[in-house]
């Protein structure tokens, strides 16, 4: 039909990945249907046995986009997220943001690289808050698929994000959360379904995934369970898929994945 072919809107142009630190934080516009496809590496060899760090690329491009490592003498689950494939301190010009736990490993906040209000001597930019991800207690033991939320905070269709940057911890969005006295958008994971044949619980990746992983997950907005906006899995021993869309960046959607890699002591 040539009036409706005429009226479809124009396929989205391909993903700018030019300026990476730029990039990472631009949340992807809801207007583009294609989800940005990316993959994660985890680095173990040698000395890294104990204390991976993983990479996040572009897939096409095929291009470096963030790495993150967990911090060794922290009692709280941290993971710092570095735009430097191997420079991943605190102090590091490349320092992106981090994911950090509460003391049982159920509830993680995600920020950009400001710096922490309560002790922002410098009188630098206070950090931004942009995400907190929940995990349930499973009550299934380890075989059961593991329920996790997410709140982000309210994103505009055309990508532009609510700034928060609390000062006061009655302020912060898991307080908020808590009493649920926030306009944040939710997304939570898509149920799987139990495949008699396989006799495990499965999720349709599309093919993006290929190896079985309580690990793996699809994330769907509150309100449409339909379209998924992220989705991460296992593809081989230490490579992962991670797709995204809106209303994520990649820094969230990185972050979101560094967190389920964590060993949670209450959830498994």
């Amino acid at each position: 039909d040539k009036a409706a072919a005429e009226a479809a809107p124009p396929p989205p142009p391909p993903i700018d990945v030019s300026d990476v630190k730029a990039f990472v934080m631009m949340t992807i516009p809801r207007s583009q249907s294609q989800p940005v496809q990316c993959y994660i590496k985890r680095c173990r060899s040698g000395l890294q046995k104990l204390w991976p760090y993983y990479v996040l690329y572009a897939q096409d491009p095929d291009k470096f986009l963030l790495s993150g490592r967990r911090r060794k003498k922290n009692k709280q689950s941290t993971y710092l997220i570095s735009g430097d494939e191997k420079d991943l301190s605190r102090k590091s010009s490349a320092y992106t943001g981090k994911v950090k736990s509460n003391f049982v490993g159920t509830e993680f906040t995600i920020y950009d690289s400001g710096n922490n209000p309560s002790d922002n001597k410098e009188g630098g930019d206070v950090r931004t808050e942009m995400g907190v991800v929940q995990y349930d207690r499973n009550v299934l033991g380890t075989n059961g698929p593991r329920k996790m939320q997410v709140f982000l905070p309210q994103t505009s269709r055309a990508g532009v994000r609510d700034k928060l940057q609390p000062t006061d911890s009655k302020e912060c969005m898991s307080a908020k959360i808590e009493k649920k006295d926030h306009n944040y958008i939710k997304i939570v994971n898509k149920t799987p379904r139990w495949n008699e044949n396989l006799g495990a619980f499965c999720l349709n990746f599309q093919g993006r995934v290929t190896v079985a992983s309580v690990k793996n997950f699809q994330l769907v907005e509150d309100t449409d369970q339909d379209r998924i906006v992220l989705q991460f899995g296992k593809c081989s021993d230490d490579t992962f898929t991670m797709d995204y869309c809106y209303p994520l960046c990649a820094l969230q959607a990185f972050a979101i994945c560094l967190s389920s890699f964590d060993h949670k002591l209450a959830c498994e």
